[in-house]
């Protein structure tokens, strides 16, 4: 397998780092703004959000962090991005509300939903607390578990406010 090292400088709203996959060819991407994206080939049976999609890897998404104006609006569009959350931000959505106006943002999102088995996808429910509503705004999302590649999630813009990040459990909650 070839790799090829690309710069590319992007301008986002929220500065975190994600990396891109694809099962086509292994590019890397690194901008000094801590935001990158990889594509990498990955061999998988599995579906294809498997080994196509969005790697996450930011610690202000932690529900342990603190309130900032993080906006996912850049990230997600009005079309489905896998995402793959890793590293430093966690491995799974929150499965539980977590406090307003912490992770990074005003209006923090966890997923309300049942979790797929291996080799399964779902529908759920991604809520954003807004002060002491803990859904006050809403969408669906699909959840894909990868087997042991960990979940992945099908998001879509959110369209209500732009103060809105995906919260994940720091890796020690899952336990």
């Amino acid at each position: 397998m070839a790799s090829v090292l690309v710069s590319v400088f992007l301008v986002l709203t929220y500065a975190g780092p994600f990396a891109t996959t694809s099962l086509s060819s292994t590019t890397t991407t690194t901008t000094t703004t801590t935001t990158t994206t990889t594509t990498t080939t990955t061999t998988n049976g599995g579906p294809s959000e498997c080994s196509s999609y969005t790697t996450i890897n930011d610690v202000t998404r932690l529900t342990v962090a603190a309130a900032g104006s993080g906006c996912d609006r850049t990230l997600f569009s009005s079309y489905t991005t896998w995402v793959r959350f890793n590293g430093a931000s966690g491995t799974q959505l929150a499965t539980s509300a977590p406090a307003s106006n912490q992770c990074g943002a005003q209006g923090t999102g966890w997923y309300s939903g049942p979790l797929p088995a291996s080799g399964v996808s779902n529908s759920g429910t991604v809520c954003y607390v807004w002060n002491s509503n803990n859904c006050n705004w809403s969408n669906t999302i699909q959840v894909t578990n990868c087997g042991s590649f960990h979940f992945m999630y099908g998001i879509l813009l959110v369209h209500r406010f732009a103060a809105s990040v995906i919260v994940l459990h720091k890796q020690k909650d899952l336990i």
